[in-house]
């Protein structure tokens, strides 16, 4: 399990398995990664509001580095 501030990096990941910036309906900060148009409980939302509110929250991302995973969270630092 890798972890990362680095917005390149994160962007890169997310990007590179076909997945949107998003945070939960509803909610204003809670990051999440959407994968499918099927996760009707996610909204998308921008790559600036994304990282304003990552920053904002003081989080970190842990990833998986296999290009087959999904798996990632957002963690306070």
């Amino acid at each position: 399990m890798k972890q990362t501030t680095d917005i390149r990096l994160m962007e890169k990941w997310i990007e590179a398995r076909s997945g949107t910036p998003a945070i939960v309906k509803d909610t204003s900060d809670l990051l999440r990664v959407k994968f499918d148009s099927m996760e009707d409980d996610l909204e998308e939302i921008t790559w600036a509001k994304f990282f304003k509110t990552f920053k904002d929250n003081k989080l970190v991302f842990m990833y998986e580095e296999d290009i087959n995973s999904r798996f990632c969270k957002f963690i306070y630092k």
